[in-house]
Formats: structure tokens, sequence, C-alpha cells
């Protein structure tokens, strides 16, 4: 799993250490010098899921820094494993969406070479969307005779939600909200998404402008939505909502309130909204 960069020699020393952007990085000195060597990814990668029992398509690269792991056999929480390297605030919500996009009927579960310091707002989105972010470093074996043994049975397991969450399967186009489930034509579903989604901002405000475009986007609208079917979208939500919820129209709160620019937003707390 380690590579050379130069032809090899005989060493006297080898030294580990963590570069700046998390990397591990193992230097050998010889008598003529320092000597570097590489991690071999796909290497690393391979012997992961072999240690692992991971079953499913074979070892997939993805790209130069994404690895396709696979799953657990039998897991009851559909985990996909993912081997992410230089993973951080500037790409991590592309990388982690676009795992989300190929997995699916799977949960994606990114493993990061080292634990990973992300921004706050860029953490709320991973949380929001499902996506957990676990370290290999911290799920070594250490009392395994062979080497990248990880413990992945526990890692990335989905957090036990309360019974009054709001939850939303994108993929699967369906939605709970108290465990009940929400009836809601496709471009009003639409138009929730884009609501759960950015539940997880500090803001957590839509521009009505944008709630039009996932209209306008829906495969159900025949024709160009105008401005007032975005009125029409956010009153279907919430009547659904109030009756998932068992509340009465002229109960307190509107579950989505309207802002004074024009935007919507939900007044579901964030720890009770989950986008899968």
């Amino acid at each position: 799993m380690l590579r050379y960069r130069r032809q090899e020699d005989d060493l006297d020393l080898c030294r580990t250490d963590f570069s700046d952007n998390g990397e591990l990085v193992i230097e050998g000195t010889t008598a003529g010098g320092h000597r570097w060597l590489d991690i071999d990814f796909g290497a690393v990668g391979a012997q992961a899921r072999r240690v692992a029992g991971l079953a499913g398509p074979p070892l997939e690269r993805l790209s130069d820094r994404v690895l396709h792991l696979g799953q657990l056999p039998g897991d009851v929480h559909r985990r996909a494993f993912y081997l992410v390297r230089l993973f951080g605030d500037a790409n991590a919500l592309n990388i982690a969406l676009a795992l989300k996009g190929r997995s699916s009927g799977t949960r994606p579960v990114i493993v990061t070479p080292v634990a990973r310091e992300l921004a706050l707002d860029v953490g709320r989105r991973l949380e929001l969307e499902g996506i957990p972010v676990v370290a290999a470093i911290g799920l070594l074996d250490e009392e395994a005779t062979v080497p990248v043994a990880l413990r992945l049975t526990e890692a990335g397991i989905p957090e036990q939600r309360p019974p009054d969450a709001l939850e939303i399967d994108e993929h699967a186009g369906t939605a709970l909200f108290h465990r009940q489930p929400l009836d809601l034509e496709p471009r009003h579903f639409r138009v929730l998404v884009a609501l759960g989604r950015e539940a997880s901002t500090d803001c957590g405000i839509v521009p009505a402008d944008a709630l039009l475009e996932e209209l306008a986007k829906s495969k159900d609208q025949d024709r160009q939505p105008q401005q007032e079917q975005v009125a029409v979208s956010i009153s279907r939500i919430r009547a659904a909502l109030r009756s998932a919820a068992g509340t009465s129209a002229d109960s307190k709160g509107h579950m989505v309130r309207n802002d004074r620019q024009g935007g919507y937003a939900l007044t579901i707390e964030k720890r009770r909204v989950f986008v899968d």
C-alpha cells in the first residue's frame, strides 16, 4: 500500500506525520538523504473493503479522491461506504450530494482518513442531508493482525429521529410528518424539498422566485407556472402538515411562514427536519 517516489533502497529511518491539509505523510531516511513514500489510495481501499467484508459491486474508483468501497451484507440501514481523501469545506457538499445522487436506495457514508473540521454551515447541510462523515483513524481495530481493519458495523448509523420529525425522501418522492405520510402532488413536493433543504441554514428562507423555478421543473407542470401558484403550493403544504400533525387551520402557527421580502421558511425546528 506504500510506493516509493524514486527507486527503492534501504531505509535507515521511517517517520510519519500529518500535513497541513490532514494527509498522512511517510518520510524515509537513508544514508544518502530523505526518501518519500506515497500511499496507494486504491490499494488502501481494496484492503479496507476486504477486511471489513463489504459486498456489492467491485471496488470502484469514482475519481482521484473518491472510492466506492461497498456495503455490509444484510445491513438494515442500507449504508454505502465511500473512502474520500482531501475532503474539505470547498468540495464537501459537491462530493456528498453527488454520492447521494448515485446511491439510490442506499445511504452514503463518507469515510475520510482523518477527522475533518468542517465549517458550521457545511456540517449542518450534511446533517440535514443525512450524510455522515466518519474518520477512518477512529475506526481502526488496533488489535487486528492485518492492516486497515476498520470497524464499520456501527459507523454512520442514522440517528434516532424524534416522533414529530419532518422526514423528506427526495428520491422516493415521499414525506412524513409526525410519522404520517404527506399527501402532496409532485410539484408541491418539490417546493417542500426546497424549504426543507434551506431549513439547515441560519436564514432558512427560500425566495419566492426560487420556489417558482422548482415548480417549473416539475414533470406534472404542463405550462409555465405563475407567481400565484407558489402561494397555492404553500397553502397545500401547510394543509398537509396540519393534517399530519392533527392540528386545525386556526391553530397557532402555520408551519410555513411568509417573509417580508416575499420568501417562505419552515417554522419547524431544524433538528426535526431531515432530507434524505
